[in-house]
């Protein structure tokens, strides 16, 4: 359990909402509506402290690419940043429109506010800044951006590591996400843990082609593995309804446990 800056106990759960459960990543600026309302809903049956992060789907990884932002020498920093930065703030608009009609009192967080990269590393997340609107009362809602890097002048900041670095004020984290689950030698699996590294082929679902710049399902499970280091972490399917709230509320629900 951790504490709040004011002295307050928290239980804090982390909710991932992946690009590719809010958006067809396949058609740029593509956006589930009625998938992100379902979601909004699932997400108030929990009476805990809440942080959303939510990634870069359709609206931030084609522009990321097309500026090379991802690569250690990006092609145009500054019309790339500029350019992502505003598809990324729609995106965040859209999701935070939903959830206060929803109930659910979201203020945006934008990743490049509170973190700074060094070599496409993350050395530093404000993590601060987050605590702060949690202690309103206010459920913070982060996203994938483009963020400062002392090295490359800027990179990817990825909704993965905002995740990680905040997994340990948790005490869940959930990674929301278009498949089941992390599968190995075709089936998902109840428990993934590091001894089932490294995925084949064969374990990548098929996403039909679609742009992620911020990595592989490998890199995921190695993140995933490091937030479960904190925190209990799962992997849930949130196309199916049902799933996200099930597991919020503790019950038996089809997903993978991450487990160090």
């Amino acid at each position: 359990m951790q504490q709040k800056k004011t002295g307050q106990v928290m239980t804090l759960i982390l909710i991932k909402l992946g690009g590719s459960v809010l958006t067809d990543k396949s058609i740029p600026f593509s956006f589930d509506k009625e998938t992100t309302k379902r979601l909004s809903r699932e997400i108030k049956v929990s009476e805990e402290d809440i942080v959303v992060v939510h990634g870069g789907g359709s609206f931030g990884h084609p522009g990321a690419e097309r500026y090379g932002l991802n690569k250690r020498v990006p092609l145009s920093i500054k019309k790339g940043t500029a350019v992502v930065q505003r598809d990324m703030r729609r995106m965040n608009q859209k999701i935070l429109e939903i959830m206060i009609d929803e109930d659910i009192l979201a203020v945006s967080i934008p990743g490049a506010m509170i973190t700074k990269y060094k070599d496409g590393k993350l050395i530093h997340l404000n993590e601060d800044i987050v605590i702060d609107y949690l202690n309103i009362g206010t459920v913070p809602v982060a996203f994938g951006d483009v963020a400062v890097d002392e090295t490359r002048g800027v990179t990817i900041c990825s909704g993965d590591d905002i995740m990680r670095g905040l997994a340990h004020l948790a005490d869940m984290s959930i990674f929301v996400t278009n498949v089941d689950g992390i599968y190995k030698e075709g089936d998902v699996v109840d428990v993934f843990d590091k001894s089932m590294l490294p995925l084949t082929k064969e374990d990548m679902p098929d996403e039909g082609g679609s742009i992620d710049v911020t990595g592989s399902m490998e890199r995921k499970a190695k993140l995933m593995l490091e937030v479960s280091n904190h925190c209990r972490t799962y992997v849930v399917n949130g196309k199916v309804p049902g799933r996200l709230s099930s597991l919020l509320s503790g019950k038996r629900t089809f997903c993978t446990r991450v487990k160090r």
